[in-house]
């Protein structure tokens, strides 16, 4: 598993985890944490993508 599909999966945890729970600060809060981890797939996968340097 890759860096970015690690923080995707760990995205897509903390949005499962959300729409379980009943507090509306820890759904907000696990909400937060899941746009971080899309936003560390994102930089991961762009780090990961061959030849993208280049263009930079």
């Amino acid at each position: 598993m890759s860096q970015a599909q690690h923080y995707q999966f760990q995205a897509d945890q903390a949005k499962r985890l959300a729409r379980q729970v009943t507090s509306a600060e820890v759904r907000e809060r696990l909400l937060e944490m899941a746009g971080e981890y899309s936003r560390y797939a994102e930089l991961m996968a762009a780090r990961e993508a061959p030849g993208e340097q280049a263009s930079a």
